[in-house]
């Protein structure tokens, strides 16, 4: 059996990708969590980052796509059973969150007004709105769960190992 080698430049390709999509996994956690908190953020700042956050869920998805892509394919053929439910969860909470930024720009009360349109208040909308908001509390908490093994061997890789190895080699200076 002959082994292939990865060229340097594929390899480099797949780590920038790689650490691409963990920071903007960190930041759209953290975005989230800010987000979810109007008492803190107030109902401007709330309006314009969940908008930054739908903007940013965009983009995630298209540098997921390609893994969006392929296990749709495999779908309905032979999936390891984690797998079908990693993608059901995802397609559920990219639903939820599709509704929730539609949602929020719907009921808007500061940002959509500062782009020059406005939409009559609406207590289907903010119900809905609310209710999206929570159950994406819960999807997202289960999509980091799914995710776990990846975001700690990651975040070791990339985080961790090269902060020890600054501090040994400071040390031994």
């Amino acid at each position: 059996m002959a082994t292939t080698t990865i060229p340097a430049e594929r390899k480099r390709k797949r780590l920038s990708e790689t650490v691409k999509n963990y920071w903007l996994d960190i930041a759209l956690f953290f975005a989230f969590i800010i987000d979810m908190n109007t008492r803190f953020t107030g109902i401007s700042i709330h309006e314009w980052l969940g908008l930054g956050f739908g903007i940013a869920l965009i983009y995630h998805l298209l540098l997921h796509w390609n893994w969006i892509a392929s296990l749709t394919k495999r779908l309905f053929r032979k999936l390891p059973g984690g797998q079908r439910l990693r993608y059901v969860i995802d397609l559920v909470l990219f639903v939820d969150m599709v509704v929730l930024t539609m949602t929020g720009i719907w009921i808007s009360e500061v940002a959509m007004r500062q782009l020059g349109l406005s939409f009559a208040p609406n207590f289907f909308w903010r119900r809905l709105h609310e209710q999206t908001a929570d159950f994406a509390i819960f999807l997202v908490a289960l999509h980091i769960a799914l995710d776990w093994k990846w975001i700690v061997s990651t975040t070791k890789r990339y985080l961790w190992q090269p902060l020890t190895k600054k501090r040994s080699s400071a040390s031994k200076a």
